[in-house]
Order: structure tokens, then sequence, then C-alpha cells
């Protein structure tokens, strides 16, 4: 198995997943040039995406430092971001059983009518590896560990199936695809609590900043590729040092422009891969609707499918000075975020259907989300430190290596404290987590959650 999870994490995202889409487009008897055509267009929308998000952190990295630097931060522990983790994860002790386990767990949990998400987002499995080495590593127990994959997985087919009609929808993303990604649904469960609680807080439920009433009311100044410039020009006038005015400004306007480029680009780097869904989804959804026609079945996917919506990349841009502010500020705190900053469009990206696009909405949860994780992932470094050293790809041992994905987890943080405790608190997190998951199979499944 490690040989496996080493070839997953080599060949990478692009490829491994248009390989599962070939593969399965064949098994549904759809013909060899459709099933090329489509495995094609989601590895390069996935490249396309891989592109943008690459440009959008070199060029956010100078005013990100820059804002550190000149606050006099001295935050000991860095954030490697999700790539350097995803070779940490598949490389521990828990990649190895990661991928059986998981793909096991999920035809189990399908056979007994507790999930109908079909996860093929196999790659995104190393966040569940991750967690799991941490908390082994934490708690000095390797099954403590597996557990905690495990759980994580069984949570992110909850997560699969309550968000999968309303991202449909808001998303335009085509019937029989829902979102699998563990990150991403993590943050989903706790959209509905909090958009429950701004409903009742006089003055904050009224706020509505959508991206379409943003513009309805500001006009070509709430365009969304406007809202991008003007996020980067202030990021940039923040983040640049003023010993030069002159050069600050024009690196400044540089930086809007290429804010308002990523606005405009991302969108339509989702399309491609989109166009690649299309005639997958109609296929599943043809074989599935005569084989189980008493269910939906849906296919887990990446959350890079939705991850070019305004809402959801307004959000993101306008979190990322307010978390490394909070990083420098925050009493207790050592983390220095850097490496996941480009990665908060995909984990706050299922929250936004919960906020029907409120980006006000979106932004305080996430606020207070990622800013608490800044605690669990400090109480999880010398952790996190330890299974990097061993697993990370060219780890320094004069570094301490720490991450927001999975580290700053509120799951990670969970899973952590149960294995203080034993067993017994792990069983009951197990009976509460599935309890969970029969409620909504029960109640809320195939239907948008109001929770207002």
């Amino acid at each position: 198995m490690e040989l496996i999870t080493q070839f997953i994490n080599d060949v990478g995202n692009f490829i491994f997943i248009p390989a599962i889409f070939l593969i399965l487009m064949l098994v549904l008897k759809r013909p060899l040039a459709e099933a090329i055509q489509s495995a094609m267009k989601v590895g390069i929308g996935f490249i396309a995406l891989s592109m943008v998000v690459s440009f959008m952190v070199e060029k956010m990295e100078p005013a990100i430092r820059g804002l550190a630097e000149r606050t006099g931060s001295s935050l000991d522990a860095i954030d490697v971001g999700g790539a350097a983790t995803a070779v940490m994860g598949f490389g521990s002790s828990m990649g190895a059983i990661i991928i059986p386990l998981c793909v096991g767990l999920n035809i189990l949990l399908l056979v007994l009518k507790f999930t109908d998400c079909v996860n093929v987002d196999v790659f995104n499995l190393h966040q569940n590896a991750s967690m799991g080495a941490i908390v082994a590593a934490f708690s000095g127990n390797f099954w403590y560990g597996v557990i905690t994959c495990a759980l994580f997985h069984v949570i992110a087919l909850i997560g699969a199936d309550l968000g999968a009609k309303q991202n449909q929808e808001y998303f335009n993303l085509p019937e029989g695809v829902s979102i699998s990604h563990p990150v991403a649904n993590t943050y989903l469960f706790f959209a509905y609590p909090f958009n429950w609680l701004f409903n009742r807080i006089p003055g904050i439920r009224n706020i509505n900043l959508t991206p379409e009433s943003i513009q309805k009311r500001f006009g070509i100044l709430g365009d969304s590729t406007m809202v991008g410039f003007i996020i980067g020009c202030a990021l940039g006038l923040i983040g640049y040092g003023w010993e030069s005015p002159y050069q600050t400004i024009i690196s400044s306007l540089q930086l809007g422009m290429y804010m308002a480029a990523i606005m405009l680009l991302l969108p339509k780097m989702t399309s491609i891969m989109m166009e690649g869904l299309v005639p997958f989804s109609n296929a599943v959804k043809k074989r599935l609707v005569k084989k189980f026609p008493d269910r939906e079945i849906t296919v887990g996917m990446d959350t890079a499918l939705i991850i070019g919506d305004p809402a959801v990349i307004s959000t993101s841009l306008l979190l990322i000075p307010v978390i490394v502010a909070l990083a420098i500020f925050l009493p207790g705190n050592r983390v220095m975020p850097m490496g996941d900053l480009s990665q908060f469009v995909f984990f706050v990206a299922c929250m936004v259907p919960v906020f029907k696009g409120n980006i006000f909405r979106a932004w305080i949860t996430s606020v207070v989300m990622f800013g608490g994780g800044l605690y669990i992932s400090t109480w999880m470094t010398p952790a996190t430190n330890e299974v990097f050293q061993k697993f990370g790809a060219n780890a320094n041992p004069n570094i301490l290596y720490t991450s927001l994905n999975p580290s700053a987890n509120p799951f990670t943080g969970l899973f952590a404290w149960a294995s203080e405790h034993g067993l017994w608190l792990y069983a009951i997190l197990g009976i509460i987590i599935f309890g969970l998951g029969y409620l909504i199979n029960k109640k809320y499944r195939h239907q948008n959650v109001d929770v207002a």
C-alpha cells in the first residue's frame, strides 16, 4: 500500500483523478472517445486551477510577508501548506492504510444505506492520513490515529450528503455530484449554527452582502473583478513597506490587477472541469437510477469544482490579511500562517451556500473558525512537527513545522482531546457522529437545509 500512496502523491490529482474518471466512464459503458475527452477536461481543469492558485500565492506572498515583518512577528511555527502535508500524510504510517480503510468504509456505509455518496476524491484522503498521523503522534497510540482517520471520513461523507442539494443548486453543479472534501465539509457543519445565530442578532441579520447585492448597490465598483482589485490594492498598501511610497503605490496597483484577474479566471478554470463532469454525471445518474430507484446516489468530488464562485473568492481574499493579523496579535499563538493562506478558497467554499452567498456571514464565521484554529494548530505543533520531520519532503531539523490543514481543524483538536481520555470517549464521539449521520439521512438528505 505504501507504493500505491506514493504513486498517487507522485502523479498528482490532475493525473490520478482523471484516470479514475476514465475507468469509471468505461465501467458505465460510455464510448471510449467520450470517456477520454471527459477525463482529459477534468485533468486540464485541475491543472488550470492549480496554475491560477499558484499565481495568487506568488503575487500575494510578498505583501503577506511584509505585513508580518513590519509588525515584529516572532512566531516560530511555520504553516507549510496543504501540498507539503499531502506528502507527509501519504508518506506516514496512516498513508499506507488510508485508501483501503476509507474505500472499504465507504462501501460498507453505502450498503447499509447510511450514505448516498460514492467518494472518488481519493487524493484528498491525505487530509485524513495527516490528521490520523498527528493524533497518533500526539497520543503515542497508532490505533487512535486509525480511528481518527475512519471517523473523519464518516464526517466527510455525512457532509457530502448534507450539502449535496445546496451545492448543486447554488453552484449549478451537475445533478448527482456532491462535495466530499474532508476539510471543506468540516466547516460546512459549523456554518449552520452560525447562520442560526446571525438570524437572531438585530442589525446583523439584515446585512446581506452577496456579489449580486454589492454589484446592484455599487454598480461597476461591485463587479467581482473590481472587488478583487480593491482588495488587492488594500492588501498591498498595508503589506508593502513605505520606504519608497512611489514603488508601494505601483506595486499595490499591480497586486490589485492580479487579484482582479484571479476573480475573473478562477470561474473560467472551474468551467473547464465542469465540462468534463457533465457526461460523467449523466452516465452515473442513468445507471444508478436503474440500480437504486429509491436512492439519489452522488459522486463525491473535490472542492475545486466550486472555488470559482465570486462569494467564495471574496470571502477568502478578505480572510487572508485578518488571519495574518490575528496570528501576530493573538496572545499565545505560535503559528505563522503561510502555506495554507491560498487554500482558504477550498476550506470556506461549502459554507457559502448555507449563507446564500452572504460574504459578510461567511467571512465572520471564517474569522472565528480559523482564528480559533490558530490555537488548535499551536497545540498540535509538536505532534505535527514530529510527523513532518519523519515523513515530510526535505524537512529541516532546525525548522518547527505546523499547518492550518489539518492541524487547525476543530476535529483534529477534538480527536486529540479524545485520545487523552481513552477509547470510551472515542466511542461516545462515534455514537454522536453516526447519530448525526442517521438524523441527516432520515430528515434532511436531498433537500435544502434551513436552520433559520
